[in-house]
């Protein structure tokens, strides 16, 4: 145990120490540019201990080959981020849901959704209805309708149908185009399936879908205040 010790706070493997931490911290990253960043730097912090340091050139060259393939990764990533530019509606679409998602990933999310136009009085999720579409208004307004009762309005920045993607249960109300809507519409089966294989999605979209229950929460109760 002492000789573990005195080999493990030997100043001379500081380096390699670093090297170490370096890439349990990049593996711990959920952000894959910075899991990039750290791999790169763990490279780099590899290739100086085991090729100057230890002389150990088998090892300094596999981090060399290491570093320069996360170098490769990141630069498409960043190449990817400002390659595609993104429109009014899509960037309030990723400031409100994705803002903290990395470029491919909202990418993903972006491909898989069906930019639409909705005319007034078209209703886009009817009380009751099964598996209902998933719905983000970038543009106009709806109004939410229970036993054709007004409970609610929703605008630029709502999600329509996120209870019933959260839950697997029927709608809970009617929506309907109160002015024209300029929307982002989701499949649920195939958003799901996105959402199972990128984690980070899912986190992102779950969080944003709190903020959006209580936003519309609170409309309801101010509707149901002036109602009375």
């Amino acid at each position: 145990m002492d000789e573990f010790l005195e080999q493990f706070t030997d100043p001379s493997k500081f380096v390699g120490h670093i090297n170490y931490i370096l890439v349990i911290l990049s593996v711990s990253m959920s952000s894959m540019r910075w899991l990039r960043i750290f791999a790169i730097a763990s490279g780099i912090t590899g290739v100086i201990y085991y090729g100057f340091l230890v002389s150990d050139l088998i090892s300094a060259t596999w981090e060399f080959i290491f570093t320069t393939v996360n170098a490769i990764q990141l630069a498409l990533v960043l190449l990817a981020n400002r390659s595609r530019r993104v429109s009014d509606d899509e960037k309030l679409f990723i400031d409100t849901v994705l803002p903290s998602l990395e470029g491919n990933l909202r990418t993903r999310m972006l491909k898989l959704g069906r930019w639409e136009t909705k005319a007034p009085g078209e209703v886009l999720i009817e009380e009751g209805q099964e598996a209902p579409q998933l719905v983000f208004i970038a543009r106009g307004a709806a109004s939410v309708e229970k036993s054709d009762r007004l409970i609610g309005v929703c605008g630029p920045g709502d999600f329509l149908g996120e209870m019933s993607f959260l839950s697997g249960k029927p709608a809970s109300a009617t929506v309907r185009v109160a002015n024209e809507i300029r929307c982002c519409v989701y499949d649920p089966a195939e958003l799901r399936a996105l959402l199972q294989r990128n984690p980070p999605i899912r986190q992102a979209l779950e969080l944003s879908f709190n903020r959006n229950l209580v936003g519309k929460l609170d409309r309801m109760n101010e509707t149901r205040h002036a109602s009375a």
